[in-house]
């Protein structure tokens, strides 16, 4: 009887109603130097209602490449990465976003990282910028963590991995008890019918705490480059302060679920988080008197605004936190959820 080669590595891209960019992503992996049979692709459908599955299949059909898909009627992006973990026959699972596109190399930097000490349990590397549209300056000069954006330079060292560019050993994350929650609903671009994104949990970031407290090492490998393909709604100033206000969200309901503060303390980090309010509107007065830029400040002022309103919110109701992780995690909504949503500011 023959037997099964094991695969050595899995690519899962978990995607919604973004059929042109998978397809892109797609073809990206069709570049790689690695040999096609011993890697697989996992693409995650959390039920779009674009092409996206002739995306899938017609990549496979075209390039030979090992495309699955796999159909995911929870709309959950924490549980459409853990569909994709379950249907994988590799246990090096690579994570790429539908948005991400990765150099010819990318997937030998990560598995000969994974092969050369079995204490890595995760392996990220740069994600680098491809502006559909020219950036403001101002745009250039914030932090790129908030575009996903991450690159530690040309030395292979411990340090992290963000989620357009995030690799793991599957019996790691099964260890550690899977991602921790991440968000609800979906950048849905006015889609009927869906449910509009609430950052609530710390994703990547999350991840990459649990596998170090579990004794095992996070790698960046220079080597294992991906590009984040950002579109033009994420260079106004109007969705840098919804990005700063979901994360002053995501903060403040993380710390709640992890710690469970009562009610008093809460009404205290709220008001500290006024301070800040104050405080980054003093700095964004004196930033041209100091020839700094400004704008981040204003957008600071949104992340902490988003921050006090919401530990107000989890004083009144102090059992949210745990009710939202577990929508996320479990990918089913209860029949109150949208009487929960107005609890949220």
């Amino acid at each position: 009887m023959e037997v099964k080669q094991q695969l050595e590595a899995s690519v899962i891209i978990a995607t919604y109603n973004r059929s042109a960019g998978l397809a892109r992503a797609l073809r990206s992996l069709n570049e790689l130097d690695y040999p096609r049979d011993q890697w697989e692709i996992i693409v995650v459908d959390s039920s779009s209602n674009d092409d996206t599955k002739h995306a899938a299949e017609a990549a496979r059909n075209s390039t030979g490449l090992n495309v699955k898909y796999v159909k995911e009627e929870r709309l959950s992006f924490t549980v459409a990465r853990h569909t994709g973990a379950a249907a994988a026959e590799s246990d090096i699972l690579l994570y790429i976003d539908d948005d991400v596109t990765v150099e010819p190399g990318w997937m030998r930097a990560v598995v000969e990282c994974f092969r050369s000490d079995p204490n890595v349990g995760m392996v990220g590397g740069p994600v680098r910028p491809i502006f559909e549209v020219q950036p403001p300056e101002w745009v250039l000069k914030m932090d790129g963590i908030w575009l996903s954006l991450y690159d530690l330079g040309s030395e292979t060292q411990e340090a992290g991995a963000v989620g357009p560019n995030l690799c793991v050993r599957k019996s790691v994350l099964n260890k550690v008890g899977g991602f921790p929650a991440d968000a609800i609903g979906v950048e849905a671009n006015g889609t009927p019918g869906t449910i509009k994104k609430i950052c609530i949990g710390p994703g990547d970031g999350g991840l990459c705490d649990k596998v170090r407290a579990a004794g095992f090492k996070v790698i960046y490998v220079p080597a294992a480059v991906a590009y984040h393909h950002i579109p033009p709604i994420r260079v106004t100033k109007s969705w840098w302060h919804s990005r700063l206000a979901e994360e002053g969200r995501s903060n403040a309901i993380t710390h709640q679920q992890e710690h469970h503060f009562g009610s008093i303390k809460l009404c205290i980090k709220a008001l500290r988080s006024l301070i800040r309010i104050g405080e980054m509107a003093v700095l964004w007065l004196i930033a041209p008197l100091r020839g700094r830029p400004a704008k981040k400040y204003i957008f600071w002022m949104s992340y902490y605004f988003s921050r006090m309103r919401n530990e107000f919110a989890l004083a009144r109701h102090p059992d949210l936190a745990d009710r939202l992780w577990e929508i996320d995690l479990s990918g089913i909504l209860p029949g109150d959820y949208k009487e929960l949503l107005k609890h949220i500011p």
